[in-house]
């Protein structure tokens, strides 16, 4: 008994060794690597919080929290224009910043290439997702005759087709309740118009007042692409972020994947004999030759669905965000109903050759962009080693920049934090106010810029100015008893913006009145 209490004692000495060992290891190399971070790193010398310098953490709580920008906001006021957000990351704020990162271009491939920060993984590519330069500037070359004035001109009556349901609905519900939820038809608009624009599909969202399995699932899974994008950082802990899956969609979600199969097949099938032109048929035009595989296939379905989420998501903001601001700001709401319905004597007359007239319709969409900008993950690309805003950036750093702190800060913007369309007026306007004569308008790029710029730019704006044109010709609008505006303390950002639910009341203009 003696000797096995002797060998045990050896034994446990022998295993506390080797764990004191093990721990004084982890931490002489733990402790290494944050001394090289916070003094030796080729990033050392640039400031931010000095977690971010030796750790991921503060990138990944923030990011977690649904709060990201609003902390990058608040770091770059206290640490000045370029700050580091993680052991290898930037991000600036100056209007020159963004002009270095995302448009210099080489054969029309950018300089600065796209990280992984969009990657879902089975190589989908895309248009948004993909990293390849010369993979996503083929499938652009694709698209681009989709987006020429020529192909938009045709796709015009469906975008007029999707407002005039829209506002039948209205009417219809005018009837009974008279009150809507905001959040839930502009997303059930944005879709069916975005979806049917893109390749043919019919969601039939504000018909059946809603949503597709196509939009539950992106939205049950929003949150979820981002702890995706967070846990690359983190190798070892990779396998815990399926814990924080919606697993209650995972069936929806592979019905989603297998209903886009059959969607691309039947689209595919359709070639020469749409009811209108969409942007699928330059993907894949009827005179291509057929896909012969599954990659290919997945390609093409992820194609679709991203030009429908890419429509989606910042129309759907777009709406919310001008009719909220307005309904926040009385007085322009005022003044923007009596543009539009001064200037047209019937609903007829509401096109966009004719909107391009109202210039205060167009500086309340502007003012929206600027309050209220849907991307505002950073755009995150890796430097080539070269100068950024008068600064060298090693090979390999991580850099974006904040379209969300620029178009907040009083640096560029004056009265940054409200709602003022008239920032947005030519000098000529009897609304300009020389209060705003040097605002940084041309600094800010809300559809970005360089080889990535948003296809769709022209397009929204046709969407923007029909959608609020239609609607306040026909409409007034205003919140429901015990609703309030707040378009800041409730909102979240993730893959996409969490906006407050909202209620508001629709009565129709009598035509006397005006």
């Amino acid at each position: 008994m003696a000797l096995q209490h002797v060998l045990f004692s050896k034994e446990i000495t022998n295993t506390q060794l080797i764990a004191t060992v093990i721990f004084g290891i982890v931490s002489v190399y733990a402790a290494t690597i944050c001394v090289y971070r916070l003094y030796f790193h080729p990033l050392s010398r640039f400031p931010g919080p000095r977690i971010a310098a030796v750790s991921n953490t503060w990138y990944a709580y923030h990011w977690l929290s649904g709060r990201y920008p609003w902390a990058i906001e608040s770091i770059l006021k206290k640490y000045g224009d370029v700050v580091r957000i993680a052991p290898n990351e930037l991000v600036f704020i100056t209007p020159q910043a963004t002009m270095d990162i995302y448009s210099p271009h080489k054969k029309s491939l950018e300089v600065f290439v796209k990280t992984d920060f969009q990657n879902r993984g089975k190589n989908l590519g895309g248009i948004i997702w993909e990293e390849n330069p010369a993979r996503h500037r083929q499938t652009a070359k694709k698209l681009a005759p989709a987006f020429s004035s020529r192909s938009i001109k045709a796709m015009e009556p469906v975008v007029h087709e999707y407002i005039d349901f829209f506002l039948a609905r209205m009417e219809e519900l005018g009837a009974t309740s008279n009150e809507i939820e905001l959040v839930d038809w502009m997303n059930w608009l944005a879709m069916d118009m975005s979806a049917d624009l893109a390749w043919n599909e019919k969601m039939h969202e504000m018909r059946d007042m809603k949503s597709s399995e196509y939009l539950d699932v992106m939205l049950a899974f929003n949150s979820f692409a981002t702890v995706i994008q967070v846990f690359k950082r983190f190798p070892l802990l990779h396998p815990l972020m399926y814990f924080c899956a919606p697993i209650t969609k995972i069936l929806a979600f592979l019905r989603m994947e297998e209903n886009t199969r059959v969607g691309v097949r039947r689209r595919i099938a359709q070639r020469g004999s749409i009811e209108h032109v969409d942007y699928f048929e330059h993907v894949l035009p009827a005179d291509s030759p057929l896909p012969t595989d599954l990659e290919e296939f997945t390609h093409l379905g992820a194609v679709a669905l991203q030009v429908t989420f890419a429509g989606f998501g910042p129309m759907s903001d777009w709406f919310y965000g001008t009719i909220c601001f307005i309904l926040q700001y009385p007085e322009c709401y005022i003044l923007l109903a009596e543009e539009i319905r001064n200037k047209f004597n019937s609903y007829n007359d509401i096109t966009p050759g004719a909107l391009a007239t109202l210039p205060y319709l167009h500086a309340c969409l502007e003012e929206t962009l600027r309050m209220f900008p849907s991307n505002n993950t950073g755009l995150p690309r890796y430097s080539p080693g070269a100068m950024v805003d008068g600064q060298y950036i090693p090979k390999g750093t991580h850099v974006q920049t904040s379209v969300f702190a620029l178009a907040r800060s009083s640096r560029y913007f004056a009265d940054p934090m409200h709602y003022r369309p008239q920032r947005w007026l030519p000098s000529s306007h009897h609304l300009y106010d020389p209060k705003f004569v040097n605002d940084d308008r041309k600094g800010l790029f809300p559809f970005n810029l360089g080889p990535r710029v948003c296809m769709g730019k022209e397009m929204a704006w046709i969407q923007g100015k029909l959608f609020m044109a239609k609607l306040l010709w026909t409409f007034d609008f205003l919140l429901a008893p015990g609703q309030h505006v707040d378009l800041e303390g409730p909102l979240l950002h993730y893959g996409f913006l969490i906006k407050p639910k909202l209620k508001v009341k629709f009565e129709k203009v009598s035509r006397e009145k005006i």
